[in-house]
This record gives structure tokens, sequence and C-alpha cells, in this order.
């Protein structure tokens, strides 16, 4: 994915909302390989500005009214409007003399079939940058585009402050839209707000943490490394090389494992661990666990828990009630695990409930996660079941809304991990709605914000004003095929409303691209006002997990140093 350079100028700003455009940053010849699957901004050689905007996030109607001071800290959300994209393929070998039409219909079959005859005989789709009739036959070394009119999902970014329109231009004055909570010449280390994907993926591409950190920082354009990710729901420590090495030595510590420790918060259902399925406590008869990230020495998975103290000493007579009694501050588990020494403010040493459980990825393209024993799979679909060990122990229960937050230790990275090991003990993040969670769980604020933002949203598609050619109005009319609940992106388009897209002629001196505007489901189904804000609150706002603390054992000389990298607690772990 190509990085955007930014290029700020004066747009204007309503509200103290700040807007800004960026010009897709295009790379020399010599750089121009493009990985497959990849893609462009703009289409038909156009030059395309991508405009961004920090909105205050609010469902008041009158919120237009209202002045945001420089000095007023706010929940912000960061909004791409809608640009052209070009999705890009090379020819597969299978695809040789095969009509286009029936390629993308099979390979691509997200939509109907009357759609992709429509993109390609308007221009949409084209061949090596030219136009080509529906019965096309694909040849060794063409070049495959699909032109779009994309629409970003909007994103939380760092609660902060807002530049008055006065002052609109001035954006150095803003809160960073990202905490920086440590910077060097090897690394930069961020604290991620929950929504915010790492890299470009899915219907994310300028609103991931990479494109902003870039945005926010453009000495980082074309610098930064992955290491590690979090999933996008997930919030917390985000650790960016500046260089390939830098990436590939911590990275290698982190696929070493015992040269990595990663420390994450949640905040769980119930009296944790007192759910978890009593069948399911081990015994090791000589006092010392046989398991070691999630497997036995020979190889074999273990599905089952059991209990230590803070060194790893197993407490075979420890009960999960005595878990659940042995609450600590975070900083008090975090300082025994280091020093390995019993927390001296405390009378009774701290443990932990450790849990093996296999878990494999049950659907690729829906990103969905299983755990379990996984006895009845086939040869091939067992053999992509992994082990996963996860530890546990416990930080404060919260008897008003009936949650615990835990201080959690993955001693394997499957995706997913934290969030389906909990689930299995029958304590599952709370607002974790994917795997045994509720979405606006002790959130009524939350939830009276969704239902707000659906409410308006309905009345907008009951009051939705089309103009006609002509400049007459007529708003009675109301927003045929848009499914019941839907926002713009979250729920995919209906066959109707791709059909009705795909009837629409290209006008004649229509510019593609004011074509593509014209024939979108999405913005065909936003017509009836701007409703960013309002698609934001009726989604998950993040789940109840959080990215802590990260350690490393690097060599140093003939010994071993440890860098450690950490962030803030977030407010949902704050119990009074």
């Amino acid at each position: 994915m190509e990085a955007i350079q930014d290029t700020t100028k004066d747009a204007g700003c309503t509200n103290g909302n700040n807007r800004k455009r960026e010009r897709p940053h295009h790379p020399s010849k010599e750089n121009r390989k493009r990985a497959r699957g990849g893609g462009r901004v703009g289409g038909a050689g156009a030059e395309t500005e991508i405009e961004v905007e920090i909105l205050p996030l609010t469902t008041a109607k009158d919120d237009g009214d209202r002045d945001y001071s420089r000095n007023t800290i706010v929940k912000r959300i960061r909004v791409v409007r809608p640009y052209p994209f070009t999705f890009s393929t090379f020819a597969k070998a299978r695809w040789k003399d095969q009509c286009i039409i029936d390629v993308y219909h099979k390979e691509f079959g997200s939509y109907p079939r009357s759609y992709y005859e429509s993109a390609i005989n308007e221009g949409r789709i084209l061949v090596s940058g030219s136009r080509v009739s529906c019965d096309y036959k694909i040849k060794g070394g063409d070049e495959l585009s699909h032109t779009v009119h994309r629409h970003e999902p909007a994103v939380a970014v760092n609660d902060g402050t807002l530049p008055s329109s006065s002052r609109a231009d001035e954006t150095d004055d803003m809160t960073p839209l990202i905490r920086v909570m440590h910077e060097d010449d090897r690394v930069i280390v961020v604290d991620k707000p929950a929504t915010m994907p790492n890299h470009p993926c899915g219907g994310y591409n300028f609103n991931s943490l990479f494109h902003i950190l870039a945005s926010q920082d453009p000495s980082l354009k074309g610098r930064l490394h992955t290491i590690h990710r979090l999933d996008r729901q997930t919030s917390g420590l985000s650790i960016i090389a500046k260089n390939r090495d830098v990436a590939k030595q911590l990275g290698q510590c982190i696929r070493d494992r015992e040269n990595c420790q990663k420390m994450y918060i949640a905040r769980v259902k119930g009296k944790f661990p007192l759910q978890a399925p009593s069948d399911k406590h081990l015994s090791w008869t000589n006092g010392e666990s046989l398991c070691q990230y999630g497997e036995t020495n020979n190889g074999e998975a273990v599905i089952g828990y059991w209990i230590t103290d803070c060194n790893g000493a197993i407490r075979q007579k420890a009960t999960l009630d005595d878990v659940f009694g042995s609450k600590r501050t975070i900083d008090g588990l975090l300082s025994e695990l280091e020093t390995k020494h019993l927390d001296e403010n405390s009378g009774k040493a701290s443990l932990w409930l450790h849990l093996s459980c296999p878990c494999r990825i049950a659907s690729h393209k829906n990103g969905v996660c299983e755990a379990g024993e996984f006895s009845d799979l086939s040869e091939d679909e067992a053999k992509k079941v992994k082990p996963a060990q996860t530890s546990f122990a416990v930080v404060e229960y919260d008897k008003a809304s009936d949650s615990t937050v835990i201080l959690v230790k993955p001693e394997t990275g499957r995706m997913h991990q934290i969030r389906l090991h909990c689930q299995y003990l029958h304590h599952p993040i709370a607002n974790d709605s994917s795997y045994g969670g509720e979405l606006w769980y002790d959130d009524p604020t939350g939830e009276r914000a969704c239902l707000e933002a659906r409410n308006q949203m309905d009345e907008m598609d009951r009051k939705q004003v089309i103009i006609d050619t002509a400049g007459n109005t007529d708003s009675s009319t109301s927003c045929a095929d848009r499914p019941d609940g839907a926002t713009s992106t979250n729920v995919p388009a209906t066959e109707a409303e791709i059909v009705d897209a795909a009837s629409k002629s290209r006008d004649k001196g229509e510019s593609l691209l004011d074509f593509i505007k014209k024939t979108c489901v999405w913005c065909a189904r936003s017509r009836g006002g701007d409703r960013t804000t309002l698609e934001f609150l009726v989604r998950s706002r993040g789940i109840w997990l959080h990215a802590l603390q990260y350690s490393f054992a690097i060599a140093d000389g003939a010994d071993k140093k440890v860098l450690r990298y950490k962030t803030d607690c977030p407010s949902w772990a704050i119990i009074d």
C-alpha cells in the first residue's frame, strides 16, 4: 500500500472540526513494484486527494451550534471521506483463456453477474489500463483493475482537543491523535486506540495505525515495520520498528517465546475463575507442570488448567476460590513476576491459573476462531489446530457489574487466543459480543447512544431528500432497498441494491469518477445526510482487552538485557 503525503490546506472548518486533505504519495519508477492483491488511490490516471476530518463523538442533534474551545477535551473520531480506489491484480495461470466476465463472477463473487457486466462495459474494470468487452479472453501477463468508491469506517483516536474554526489550519496545536509512550532511533511505542487496525486491511486503509502515525509525524513515512499486531478491537501497547533489522530482532524474540513476556489486562464476566469447568482441573503428580506452550514434551496437546504461585510452583491443593481470593494490584503482580518475590504489601502469595487449550481459525474469511478439543475434525482440519496456553491472575472484582479485572499473560500467540480462553473458562470478556460477551455490558450510556444513533439514521431514511436533474426535491421519498438497521458499510450490499446500481448508465461526458459515485451503493445508503458519527456509535467501540506491557530479552555480549515497554491502564480497568 502506498504511503500518503500530507498536504494540509485551509479547507475551512465548521464547528471546530479539523479537516485535512492528504495527497497519495506516488513512488519513483524503480519502487513501483506492487505486491499481489495491491491497489492504488484514484482511477483512470486521476490525481485524488484524501479528505480527512477529526470529529467530536456525539449524537446531539443540535451539535452543529456547539462551540468547542481549544481547551475542551472530547472523545474524537477520525473520518476519511469516500474516495476512488483501484484494486489491481495480475492474471493467474488458471484464468488464462477464460472470459473476463466469468473470472470476475466466479473468483470475486461479491456482486451478481449483472454488476460485473456493467462495470466492464462502463470502464470500471480494465485490462492493462484498457477497456475490453465482456467476452475478452484473459492472457498471461494481463493486469486486471477494478475501480470502486471506497468508504472506510471511522476509527477512535486519542481523546483531546479540537482546534477552533479560526485556527483550523494550525493542526500542531491539536492534541496528537496517537499517544506516543516511547520513541528512540530503533522503535516508536504507542497506545493504540480500540477500533483501529495496525495496518491497512479489509475495509480500512488510511484509517490504520501506520497511516495515521505517518500523517502525525511525516518523518516516519516509509520507516514503520511491524513487530507484532493487536486485534482491531483491542487497545494498548503497539511497538513498531523504525528499520527492518530491529523488526527482525524483536520479532524473533516473540517467536522464541522465552525471550518475550506479554502482559494484558482484561475485564471478564463474573467472579473469575469460579465458573471454570471443574473437570478440567489438571493434577501433576510430581508437583511440576508437564505442559509448556500448550503441549507436552512429546508434542501432545494438553487441555485443562492448573494453579501455581508467582514463581511457577504448582499449588496442588489450591482451589478456584483461592485464586479469586488472591487479588493483587496490577503493579504488585508485575513486581512479583519480575523479582520472583512475594509482594511485601500482601499477606499471602498471589496465585495464577494457567489454561492450556488448543485453538484454530474456523473461518479465515470472517475472522472467527474456536478453542476446544476438536475431536471430530477430519485429518486435514486437525492439522490446522494449534496448541495454546494462557496464564491469569485476579486484580479486582466489581460487585455492581459482576465483572472481574484480570491480568493475562499469553504464553503463545494464537489469533484471538485470550478472548477464546476467557470464553472457554466460562468468563468471556464482558463486552466481547463475538465470544460470549454483551456489546453494551455495563455501558448504559453507550447503549443509549447506539439507540439514538439508529433512530436518527432511520429518521434520515424517512426524510431522505433526493435531488433530480432539474434541481427539484422530494422529501417524501424513502431510501429504497436499504436493509433495516444497516449502517453504510457494516451490512453487505443486497442484490436489489447492486442491481439498481448496475442499471444506471454512464451519461455522455460524465467522468468515470462521477459515474462511480453515482452508482455507489454505500453513497446511496447515506444520501439522507452525513451518517459517519452515527455509524460509529452503533458499532462496538472496542472490547475490554488492553495490551499493557511487553518485555524483550535480547543478547548483549555474553549476557542478556531486558527492554521493557509499558502503557497506562484504561479507565475500564480502574474499579473504585
